[in-house]
């Protein structure tokens, strides 16, 4: 701890240094930047000429000029071009995600403290979260990452809704987080889409050797001898960084970073050390198993060889449990997200309602996923529980039809005036069918319960309700009036649980209240 700290202390102080000597156009970028990412959500309108247009649909990633509109000020011979990889790729006639490079054509253009930036369409995550709360997270536990915050986008008068935008790994980005005084900036390396440090990676920026005698470095210390590995590799790589890098990867449940996928990843060789620092990138898939293991298949190659040493294993450890209790704790979450949805609520005054009421919802179960991936992470390393979030069980919500055998129909609507129920019938013999949802639980034992009637059911075990992959006992059949109807059941380890509202039937037909569906925990 006391090493973590003199570091922390140590970069503090370097950055104090260059940003007191940095002239006073720097200084008033990155006021310009600050206020970009801190301030409120920007509209930006972005004009492309038909021509243009045409070459974006022929060549998406090939620059062409446009003009962008913001803040009042108007930018000319914008470099532009589509983003994204095989999940988040969308045509220019869409919803695309775009790069901006204002230096592109004009050199020495910034827009609003920036040279380059990147215009997410969060295609691949519905909450618009994930790449600003995995951003501040490495960012607070001193591990320079790009910044994020969320913009309005407008094409040729199209209106393309809401974005992330997100700032460039360039020249500038090095400078004003990696203080090199009056050095050249090192070698900043793509590491491009499912490439390890083993593979030939993209130079994107900096002045470096050529001939990548810096990665190949890095990877002949990898494979010293574990014996030999630690002095080899703590001369080659930030290790403390390193160890900062794969935290963060686990405690967001970064599935598709470096750590354990070789995916979405940025590394620079920079003075005055020259070691190895991994930047994360591409953060929109985060959270999706908020139970995974702190130890999970680790399928980077650095990733292996740095954890096989066993002092680095213990230091990872240690710095996890660092970086959780000071950097990622439900007081520090819920602040940070209850600033970012205010901004958010805000920014939707004058937009179509229906917009906000999608995405409310969808904001307020992110934050609950982070607290539930909290309180995991705590379980797994032993630490005294900061909250207990996941004891919560919402409401039950977005329920799915699902045909199994035989025909059915299946519909939700009001038995009541404003009282909405599932509505299942039966209209063949060994009719199977069910309405179902999903929700996040801890292990424990529970109650699935909720009002049910039916008429007219014959055959089979009726109407009832059970969670997926767990059978019931007969449940309501004949005509029956409105009854509480439940299912007992037990979960081993914090997981996702299928819920299952359910008519077997030759005939008949069932009714399941939906405000009265509900799981309780014993």
């Amino acid at each position: 701890m006391l090493a973590i700290l003199r570091w922390t202390v140590g970069l503090a102080a370097a950055w104090l240094l260059t940003a007191s000597a940095a002239s006073p156009a720097r200084e008033a970028l990155d006021r310009q930047a600050a206020d970009l990412f801190a301030g409120p959500i920007l509209r930006f309108e972005i004009r492309l000429a038909r021509p243009e247009v045409q070459k974006l649909r022929r060549e998406p990633r090939t620059y062409v000029p446009a003009t962008v509109l913001v803040a009042g000020q108007t930018f000319t011979n914008v470099g532009i071009h589509l983003k994204g990889a095989a999940g988040s790729t969308r045509g220019i006639d869409d919803k695309p995600a775009l790069t901006l490079n204002f230096d592109k054509f004009n050199p020495d253009q910034t827009c609003l403290g920036l040279e380059k930036f990147h215009l997410n369409n969060s295609v691949q995550d519905e909450s618009y979260l994930n790449e600003i709360v995995g951003s501040e997270l490495y960012r607070r536990a001193g591990l320079p990452t790009a910044r994020a915050t969320h913009a309005w986008v407008t094409l040729n008068g199209r209106d393309l809704g809401l974005y992330v935008l997100k700032e460039g790994y360039d020249r500038l980005f090095l400078k004003r987080n990696f203080p090199a005084g009056k050095a050249e900036l090192g070698n900043l390396y793509d590491g491009g889409f499912l490439q390890d440090i083993t593979e030939e990676l993209k130079r994107d920026v900096g002045k470096g050797p050529e001939d990548r005698q810096d990665l190949q470095a890095l990877v002949k210390a990898a494979d010293t001898p574990v014996e030999q590995r630690q002095a080899r590799l703590e001369a080659v790589l930030e290790v403390d960084r390193f160890l900062t890098f794969l935290s963060g990867q686990i405690l967001t449940d970064d599935w598709d970073g470096y750590a354990r996928n070789r995916n979405n990843y940025r590394l620079y060789f920079g003075p005055p050390t020259g070691r190895a620092v991994f930047i994360p990138h591409g953060m929109d898939q985060l959270f999706t198993e908020t139970g995974s293991s702190i130890e999970p298949g680790w399928g980077g190659m650095l990733a292996q060889q740095v954890l096989e040493v066993p002092q680095f294993r213990d230091r990872y450890r240690q710095r996890l449990a660092s970086v959780l209790t000071n950097h990622f704790t439900p007081a520090v979450i819920t602040n940070q997200l209850q600033n970012v949805i205010g901004r958010l609520r805000f920014a939707h005054q004058g937009r179509p309602a229906e917009e906000w009421a999608q995405l409310e919802p969808v904001l307020k179960d992110r934050q609950r996923r982070i607290l539930r991936r909290i309180a995991n992470v705590e379980r797994q390393l032993g630490l005294t529980p900061s909250a207990s979030p996941a004891t919560e069980i919402p409401a039950l919500s977005d329920w799915e039809p699902r045909p199994r055998e035989g025909r059915s129909q299946l519909e939700i609507k009001d038995w009541k005036p404003e009282q909405p129920a599932l509505h299942l019938t039966a209209l063949s013999s060994r009719t199977v069918a069910s309405f179902r949802t999903s929700v996040w639980l801890e292990a424990g034992e529970y109650t699935f319960s909720g009002h049910a009637r039916c008429q007219g059911v014959k055959g089979g075990t009726g109407a009832g309700l059970r969670i997926s992959g767990q059978q019931r006992n007969a449940g309501l059949s004949g005509d029956r009036d409105w009854s509480v109807v439940t299912f007992h059941f037990r979960v081993d380890e914090d997981r996702d649980v299928e819920l299952v509202a359910e008519l077997e039937a030759d005939r008949g037909e069932a009714w399941f209240e939906v405000n009265s569906l509900k799981v309780t925990r014993k």
